[in-house]
């Protein structure tokens, strides 16, 4: 989960954090080998965006956050949308009844 700073002069704001998202994020991501599964904007936090990936297990998702870390893309765009963040982040694995694997 990305909770935004508030927008400021044009940096921050959940806004540039979805532009952020829809203009590049999730490619860059899918890119590296990460399968983009969905983003919902909290209604109780609306500052909050919460997003789920799927990796093939913990050490795919270290390559994967590296080589987007280090990306051409991915600073552009992190230059062209600034948003100062809180993350909260957490591994989830599916239970063998979950419809979602």
């Amino acid at each position: 989960m990305y909770t935004a700073e508030p927008e400021k002069d044009g940096v921050g704001g959940i806004d540039n954090l979805h532009r952020r998202f829809r203009e590049g994020e999730v490619k860059i991501f899918e890119k590296h080998g990460a399968k983009f599964i969905a983003a919902w904007q909290r209604l109780d936090n609306p500052n909050t965006l919460v997003w789920m990936m799927s990796y093939r297990n913990r050490g795919h998702r270290d390559e994967v956050f590296g080589n987007f870390l280090a990306d051409p893309e991915w600073k552009e765009l992190l230059a062209k949308y600034p948003v100062p963040i809180s993350i909260e982040s957490f591994f989830l694995s599916a239970s063998d009844y979950s419809a979602l694997k």
